[in-house]
């Protein structure tokens, strides 16, 4: 017991030297006293068979100690932290050294990454799993903090650790080993093992609700990118209703929220932009299904000059399959190749209540203007909130982005929209967008590049609005029995010339080009579909020889 005591004696005097920072010749004593206490630990391990155990795990704990307080390279860390691992590794569930095992684990596993050794760290973590499950089957309250075994006491009269530090040191690793899969690009598991880390976290209540809520937000951004739509529905919720909960919380505080107030306007910030490409990547995926599932069909392609019929869209896609319930679960994933290759219950937090506020939010594949109203209307919320917080003169990048969602946004509702005046209300409306973010970027030189997008998207919006002008005129013309193919044409393009029907873009384009522009509208009209409806009032009896007529309209 005397060699313990002077164990005992040295330890303090440690610590009492690494509390002492302004000593010049610290590290001299330091290094010193940590090489007195080794030695002494080894010879009581040796005298002592019943406390070797004991002696193994505090020497792991002067390790840990070195590694942290001394000027060393990293590999000299590497190498001692692997060699107190090894050492413990046999006696990693004994109750002395089961908490020092796991944190020379955590920091071995944390420097071999600095290194970028990263398959030996993956190795290490991944094999630690098997721990993870005998500790969570085994008593919790047994195991000992290495640093309260350098007393006198006999092991019954040392106090055991808090099984929180434990359960602390675990998420650290899963967290890690998520951070490893991230970086050797394997997503499926990288968002398994994140999302485990946080759900531990909350079951904790680890860190503060803020921080979780943005790491969940992300989490739940990163599913949208892999079109796995019901688990970023479930994380982005999860973070909202965290976030919304703190923030109502600290609000009956007022001096905390005054401090606060800036950094939650800033998180909820980022969490809008992360809903407003969940909606979308929805409509997205919704337009691309459809789209597939159309001209994949038999029928339609037995004439793929036919204009796209909304309503047979809707009968493909209701008669040909009511979508499977793996499609249901998740929208495509498209990225990752899979799917959800794990069950979908592996990704919600048990102890939140979401079902309410999933309940509001689409997530099925969109199929008409019904449900795509609401997906826009939620979408249309959360960018709305996201561009109240830029302006073009401090934040042009932001401004910009956000402005380009919207116009986006107008132009997903405008394709489930049937009727056409609706739809060009839609498409003006994306016009307007287009147009007043173009006369801001005339004043600018810097974004030249993004200027030439707008106005390709500018000149793609006119296009369409001129086809819905087409569609609207001979929609009138077909409820009657007079139909002059010669001079129809001419009146197209005569009543698309005047003042009143021009939009700006129109107004600034040439007259050469203006022309050329509306002779390539008409000649691809004449092609459409709509216009095979009128044939029969026609004394031309096949398409082929409607189309030669074409040819002399244009000539």
């Amino acid at each position: 017991m005397e060699l313990l005591h002077s164990i005992s004696s040295t330890f303090e005097n440690i610590k009492t030297t690494i509390k002492n920072r302004n000593s010049t010749e610290r590290l001299l004593i330091l290094k010193k006293e940590i090489q007195t206490l080794s030695t002494e630990l080894v010879i009581f391990g040796k005298e002592n068979h019943d406390q070797y155990v004991r002696s193994l795990a505090m020497e792991g704990y002067v390790t840990l100690l070195s590694v942290k307080t001394m000027p060393i390279s990293l590999e000299d860390k590497r190498n001692l932290l692997q060699d107190a691992f090894d050492k413990l590794k046999k006696h990693a569930l004994r109750e002395e050294c089961l908490f020092i095992f796991l944190r020379i684990q955590n920091l071995l596993c944390y420097y071999l990454i600095q290194l970028d050794q990263i398959t030996i760290a993956k190795d290490i973590l991944e094999n630690m799993e098997d721990l993870y499950d005998k500790i969570s089957k085994s008593d919790s309250d047994k195991f000992y903090d290495a640093e309260d075994l350098f007393t006198n006491e006999p092991l019954t009269k040392i106090k055991r650790v808090n099984p929180e530090k434990i359960d602390k040191v675990i998420t650290n690793n899963v967290q890690m080993q998520a951070f490893l899969y991230n970086k050797l690009n394997m997503p499926e598991k990288y968002s398994l093992y994140n999302h485990t880390a946080l759900r531990r976290q909350l079951e904790m209540k680890e860190g503060t609700p803020q921080d979780w809520a943005l790491r969940a937000a992300r989490l739940g951004n990163y599913f949208t990118y892999l079109n796995q739509l019901r688990n970023a529905r479930h994380h982005l919720s999860a973070a909202y209703q965290i976030l919304r909960t703190c923030h109502d919380n600290c609000k009956l505080i007022p001096e905390e929220f005054v401090l606060q107030k800036a950094d939650f306007e800033m998180h909820f910030l980022e969490l809008s932009h992360y809903w407003v490409k969940y909606g979308l990547t929805l409509f997205k995926l919704s337009k691309k299904k459809i789209l597939n599932r159309y001209f994949s069909n038999p029928s339609a392609k037995t004439d793929l000059w036919k204009a796209v019929n909304m309503n047979v869209l809707d009968e493909i896609v209701v008669n040909n399959e009511k979508f499977d319930d793996e499609n249901v679960k998740d929208v495509g994933a498209e990225k990752s190749g899979k799917g959800d290759v794990t069950s979908e219950k592996l990704f919600i937090f048990p102890t939140l209540d979401l079902k309410e506020m999933e309940n509001r939010i689409p997530v099925d594949i969109i199929c008409g203007i019904e449900e795509a109203r609401r997906l826009f209307t939620f979408s249309h919320k959360w960018l709305v909130r996201a561009r109240h917080y830029y302006d073009f003169e401090h934040h042009a990048a932001q401004y910009i982005s956000c402005s380009l969602q919207l116009a986006e946004l107008y132009e997903h509702l405008a394709f489930f929209e049937k009727n056409i005046d609706n739809q060009y209300n839609i498409q003006k409306r994306r016009a307007d967008v287009l147009e007043a973010l173009n006369s801001l970027l005339k004043n600018c030189d810097s974004v030249m590049s993004v200027q030439i997008d707008v106005i390709k998207e500018l000149s793609q919006v006119q296009l369409e609005l001129m086809a819905l002008n087409l569609q609207k005129l001979w929609r009138e013309e077909s409820q009657t029995n007079v139909f002059s193919l010669d001079a129809d044409a001419d009146s197209i393009i005569n009543s698309l010339d005047s003042e009143s029907n021009k939009t700006l873009t129109e107004k600034t384009l040439n007259t050469t080009s203006k022309n050329m522009f509306l002779r390539k509208m008409e000649a691809a009209t004449l092609l459409n579909g709509k216009l095979f409806r009128l044939s029969d009032q026609l004394d031309v009896g096949t398409p082929s020889q409607l189309s030669f007529r074409t040819n002399q309209i244009k000539s």
